[in-house]
């Protein structure tokens, strides 16, 4: 009775021995198997268990003891989002679309599309949508971009400090408001967790404003009408302009066009007016404001036709008129780069500030012109 006790237990140790190996086996069958090798090694001991594997899920790695009843799940490892993957989805939020994003990332649409969609296979929920005016955040989107800013920004401030690069300062960033609304703050955001050193103050103003305050030493850079600022720019492109009215509007050809104009002396103005006299088309002047937002919500309520930047059309409630709606091309507007005595783009900061801007902008690096 005691041999065949003995026996028994012997072959119920071989047949766990067997057990084990086949899980092993299994687990150096998947990709993260040297992943989980390390792991077993380093955390079997600290845990005090005498047979220990681990398992994969698709958002933690689980050290189990073989041993337990129960599964014995003994602690879970959460799994750290890639960078890559992170980057592609804070692209994608800030351009609007995977075309623009692709572009900017020098890949294709096709790559960035799958590098969202295993971004959300492994947080589990859907973090971006198609709407009327592209790739919207959803709510859980919306939660991620901050820390994705974060973790984007505190990764290139670790390489800049294991560098000796570490870049500490102050900016004083001047804008037209036709350029600062939008989604250029999304980009600023993103240069602030880059350069968490550097504090960026900015300033929004009409151009002869800001040549002013460029003039008198207040401001270190700015992007303005060059029409407007009295020195040279050091770059310059130009952005077409749109014709936009409201969804739903109809221009009637028996009647002046009612026009929603820029206060003041705009240039954009005289370029609106001038292309509507080209073709003979009468017009009025229906509305004036100084301020952007006042303008957008005149064209949405339906009082006239204005000419915007593509980044200002809110193409929910708004359409853009063509040549088939009896309207005449669109002209374009330059705008310029300028920077205080004694700055450059050379310096990293504002180098990268400019960067964060054109990226945002989508400007073609054909289109810039150095003065």
């Amino acid at each position: 009775m005691l041999r065949q006790t003995a026996r028994y237990t012997w072959i119920e140790r071989k047949r766990r021995q067997r057990d084990r190996s086949s899980e092993q086996n299994s687990a150096a069958s998947r990709p993260e198997a040297a992943c989980c090798s390390q792991l077993s090694l380093l955390s079997a001991p600290s845990l005090d268990v005498p047979h220990c594997f681990l398992r994969r899920d698709s958002k933690a790695i689980e050290l189990r003891n073989s041993d337990s009843s129960d599964g014995g799940i003994r602690k879970s490892y959460m799994r750290d989002l890639e960078t890559s993957l992170l980057r592609a989805f804070v692209v994608t939020a800030e351009c609007g679309s995977v075309s623009k994003a692709a572009r900017r990332l020098a890949r294709t649409q096709a790559a960035v599309s799958m590098q969202l969609r295993r971004l959300e296979d492994d947080v589990g929920v859907q973090l971006l949508r198609r709407g009327p005016r592209g790739m919207d955040l959803t709510e859980a989107g919306h939660v991620l971009l901050p820390y994705a800013h974060k973790i984007l920004g505190l990764g290139a401030s670790a390489r800049r400090a294991l560098s000796g690069q570490t870049v500490e300062g102050r900016i004083r960033l001047g804008m037209i408001e036709d350029i600062a609304v939008g989604s250029l703050p999304k980009a600023l955001q993103s240069f602030a967790a880059s350069y968490p050193g550097v504090a960026l103050d900015l300033t929004v103003a009409d151009s002869d404003a800001l040549s002013e305050k460029l003039s008198s030493g207040l401001l270190d850079i700015v992007v303005g009408d060059p029409a407007r600022i009295r020195i040279a720019p050091i770059l310059a492109w130009q952005l077409p302009l749109r014709w936009v009215a409201a969804r739903g509007f109809v221009a009637q050809e028996q009647i002046p066009l009612p026009l929603i104009t820029f206060d003041g002396t705009c240039s954009w103005n005289q370029k609106m007016t001038a292309a509507l006299n080209s073709v003979t088309r009468p017009w009025r002047t229906a509305l004036s404001s100084t301020n952007l937002s006042s303008i957008q919500s005149a064209i949405e309520a339906g009082l006239g036709v204005a000419v915007l930047l593509d980044v200002n059309i809110r193409r929910a409630t708004m359409t853009v008129l063509e040549p088939a709606d009896g309207m005449p091309p669109a002209p374009l507007v330059e705008f310029g780069l300028f920077m205080a005595e004694g700055k450059d783009l050379s310096s990293q900061p504002i180098g990268a500030l400019w960067e964060c801007i054109a990226n945002e902008l989508q400007i073609p690096q054909d289109d810039l012109a150095s003065r």
